[in-house]
């Protein structure tokens, strides 16, 4: 089980993975670049138009800052950046990439959870890069930027975290372009607490990728060790990719935390530009309270875990869950689907007796690397469907079916939830018990 979308160079990306992600206001950059330099004609210094360093700072310079973060291979700061030979296509230049991304519905950028750009912005974009990116000759005189998107932190924590899941540094290999790192933390309390905000707490961007939180069933190493990417036999809980924000609880309900629970912290880290010396210790920092709420919360797994994806081939499933009768109103205030690799596109969707459909997660088409939970307010009631979509396209020659390794396949529609019900114990019961079909 696992992740989010960023693939860079070592991955799939056709840009490099390069990230538009929100950012925050800076005076528009000017370089000093060769007169003869790609794009741009005449002599002297060569800059980047006012309006379209505006765009690039308000969406994309919080990754593609003067250091890049978050494993973005390059910068997106001055002249100089844009025209420089593509490290994904040395060929081009990145602004020729720059304009297929913008506009790829498939990778865009900026990425989910990040909004695209809004018809402004890429207006701007469109007519500079269509004029093969030609260069400006004056300074910018107090440019006004464009409203940012959520920054890479996402948004501030809605309370005090006072219990953080770290572990001691992590130093990523100079050599090495990609790596999932994982380590545990046990947490005991004597008395019973509920979690009330899960969020993310980010030592090094430079190289964060994106993070997982897992409860286990049993204590994990404390020390950080590589690991494949996959639960290793855990309950997701919570998910962090840039641009993202925690997990908030609503005022009636919070996540039990009673005795001892295991709880792993998986990290994939992106050195593409192969620093060294790159150390980290994110991880996770939660916001407790021994005032418990009126309910408690619970997560469980909608979708199908009985599927083969051919070699070579696509799956196109739909699995129903009909609640049965008795079962207790469930009140859903967040979603996250969640596949692996090869999936397509998933969409979770409440089919009830009488009113209108609910979504309760979409992701057409998927991102592996931008999993993210959203807010997807419902409440399920006897009687009523839970329907699951997933897509798979397979371009590897074995047949690939469910399990927790990134070289496996997952189909579920995670859904957050209040009341607590003690038969939902085993959060996958939901899969389990779906009757799933190929789409017609």
């Amino acid at each position: 089980m696992t992740h989010l979308k960023l693939r860079f160079a070592s991955h799939a990306f056709p840009f490099a993975s390069v990230l538009l992600l929100g950012g925050t206001h800076v005076a528009c950059s000017s370089v000093d670049v060769p007169s003869t330099g790609t794009g741009g004609s005449g002599a002297g210094t060569m800059l980047l138009p006012c309006d379209v360093g505006v765009v690039l700072e308000a969406h994309c310079q919080s990754c593609h800052g003067e250091k890049p973060s978050f494993g973005a291979p390059m910068p997106l700061v001055s002249y100089a950046d844009l025209v420089a030979p593509a490290k994904s296509d040395p060929t081009k230049a990145v602004y020729e990439l720059v304009s297929a991304r913008i506009h790829d519905d498939a990778k865009p950028m900026p990425q989910a959870p990040n909004p695209r750009l809004d018809a402004d912005a890429t207006a701007i974009l469109d007519a500079w890069l269509a004029a093969k990116a030609p260069a400006a000759t004056e300074s910018c005189a107090n440019p006004t930027s464009t409203t940012a998107t959520s920054g890479a932190g996402g948004s501030a924590p809605a309370c005090t975290p006072d219990l953080k899941l770290h572990a001691e540094p992590w130093t990523m290999p100079k050599d090495t372009g990609d790596a999932y790192v994982c380590f545990g933390v046990d947490v005991t309390v004597a008395k019973k607490q509920q979690i009330i905000g899960i969020y993310p707490g980010i030592d090094n961007p430079t190289i964060v990728h994106h993070m997982l939180m897992f409860d286990m069933p049993k204590a994990v190493s404390p020390t950080p060790t590589l690991c494949d990417g996959g639960s290793m036999g855990g309950r997701l809980v919570a998910v962090w990719a840039p641009g993202g924000a925690g997990l908030d609880f609503p005022a009636e309900a919070g996540l039990p935390l009673e005795g001892t629970r295991h709880y792993m912290v998986q990290i994939h880290y992106s050195n593409l530009n192969h620093l060294e010396g790159e150390k980290d210790a994110s991880g996770f920092d939660l916001c407790t309270t021994s005032e418990l709420r009126a309910n408690d919360a619970d997560i469980v797994a909608f979708g199908g875990m009985t599927f083969t994806v051919p070699a070579q081939g696509k799956l196109d499933l739909t699995c129903d869950l009909l609640l049965p009768k008795g079962t207790a109103d469930l009140h859903v205030f967040s979603g996250m689907p969640h596949m692996h690799r090869l999936g397509t596109g998933i969409s979770a969707t409440l089919l009830p007796t009488s009113g209108p459909q609910v979504d309760l997660g979409t992701r057409t088409p998927w991102d592996f690397d931008a999993q993210y939970w959203s807010a997807n307010v419902a409440t399920l009631k006897a009687g009523d469907t839970v329907r699951t979509r997933c897509q798979w396209e397979n371009t590897t020659s074995t047949n690939v079916g469910f399990g927790p390794k990134t070289s496996d396949e997952m189909c579920f529609a995670f859904a957050a939830y209040w009341p607590k019900v003690d038969s939902l114990s085993n959060w996958e019961l939901p899969a389990l018990l779906a009757k799933c079909a190929k789409t017609q």
